[in-house]
């Protein structure tokens, strides 16, 4: 993951210690199960401390997910909104020349089904949206920019033309192991459609205090529509998610199908890339919080540097 002093671990574990407190006085209630979650992820290179700003620069997800009814085996639905950014790493370049990474926004809504039988998982995603300036990601990395009095990227000009974003994608994952305080978990993924088409293979290995996965907070799973489902008052785990990717298609680098801007600058895709994230999730009674270091390999030749970036998680459950 690169090297991570020690000042950055040590506010990284405030701020998780600190929402774990104030999450948890808000969690006292006598209620021992929730049919509904609703949550909000922020993702973000700035959280590392590093005072750099590049590639997968920002992203916002707004989820809702709630129990299937009249279901043999446990499944979860759910919506999510979101907005991804991407960026080069040289925020002064105004010509193509000085762009490693193409610029581009990513706006568009989710559904999400996931299906949980005995040691098995299965997550369904079907995703409508657009990349292109119609994201809206100039204007936002703009707005906050002039919020906080951060300098503005100069080249938004050459950003990925506008396209329509129609996406599917479908994971399988089968618990390996599950005793005492380790889990380890083997995972595939595949997403086909006109943003991304690749395939994943990786696992999660976790340690610590957790559930089986059909009422984990590693699966978002803390929900049901039945008392006694979840064994445990409360989660607290490590995890580590590492994964290869071979990428045959990315549009928020290559540009969407069909579109020939003479504005637009893209690049090639890398077509083989490594990823491992590194988390800590707390979760009791309505409350879930979760803080995540990931590490990308270059998604582009041209790019000068991998990619490292900060997510922090909270989830709020109800009746």
């Amino acid at each position: 993951m690169g090297q991570i002093n020690k000042r950055h671990i040590k506010k990284w574990i405030g701020l998780f210690l600190g929402t774990i407190v104030s999450g948890s006085l808000l969690s006292q209630d006598s209620a021992s199960f929730y049919t509904k979650e609703i949550s909000f992820k922020t993702e973000n290179d700035a959280y590392l401390f590093q005072l750099k700003d590049a590639y997968y620069t920002n992203g916002f997800f707004l989820n809702y997910q709630w129990i299937k009814k009249g279901t043999k085996h446990k499944i979860v639905e759910g919506i999510e909104l979101s907005q991804q950014i991407f960026t080069p790493l040289d925020r002064t370049a105004q010509v193509p020349a000085g762009i490693d990474r193409p610029y581009c926004g990513y706006l568009y809504a989710q559904y999400h089904n996931t299906r949980f039988s005995n040691k098995a998982v299965v997550r369904f995603t079907g995703t409508l949206g657009v990349i292109g300036k119609a994201s809206g990601g100039e204007w936002m990395q703009n707005s906050y920019h002039d919020l906080f009095g951060f300098a503005k990227f100069k080249g938004w000009q050459y950003q990925i033309s506008n396209a329509a974003a129609i996406n599917a994608g479908v994971t399988y994952a089968y618990t390996f192991y599950d005793k005492g305080r380790l889990k380890i978990i083997p995972h595939i993924t595949a997403n086909l459609g006109t943003i991304y088409t690749n395939a994943k293979l990786g696992g999660t290995l976790v340690l610590g205090v957790f559930e089986k996965n059909e009422n984990s907070a590693l699966w978002n799973a803390r929900i049901d529509n039945k008392k006694g489902a979840s064994k445990r008052n409360h989660e607290l785990f490590f995890y580590w998610q590492p994964f290869f990717m071979a990428q045959i298609y990315n549009a928020t680098i290559s540009g969407g199908l069909g579109t020939n801007s003479s504005t637009q600058y893209t690049t090639p895709i890398a077509p083989m890339m490594f990823q491992q994230a590194w988390g800590l999730c707390y979760a009791e009674a309505r409350w879930t919080t979760r803080l995540e270091l990931v590490y990308q390999s270059k998604e582009t030749p041209t790019q000068t540097n991998p990619q490292r970036y900060g997510v922090i998680q909270l989830c709020y459950r109800m009746h």
